[in-house]
């Protein structure tokens, strides 16, 4: 499974397309295999959807996000789990195990 979480510092970032930097976990069952930082910059928040749903992504644990953007990743086959806050390593292990 991949789970990405945008992130604020090591938070969740407040808003999905607000943050520089998502956080990719790549898991088998409880097990984390490799984590992943990614510099999206600038980018808008569709285009960050876009990259995620690519490179598929299963998961995004997220704080809030709009609503179109919420209704792509769907379509696409992404779980949204979103109005999370909090530390990211945190509820990560809370979701993996």
């Amino acid at each position: 499974m991949k789970i990405a979480v945008p992130l604020f510092g090591e938070r969740v970032a407040p808003h999905f397309g607000a943050s520089s930097k998502i956080l990719l976990v790549e898991t088998i069952g409880e097990t984390t295999t490799r984590k992943t930082i990614w510099d999206v910059g600038e980018r808008g928040a569709m285009e960050i959807a876009r990259r995620l749903a690519a490179s598929g992504v299963d998961t995004l644990i997220c704080g809030g996000i709009e609503r179109t953007h919420k209704q792509w990743l769907t379509l696409q086959g992404v779980h949204v789990v979103d109005n999370q806050k909090g530390a990211a390593q945190e509820l990560l292990a809370k979701m993996i195990g």
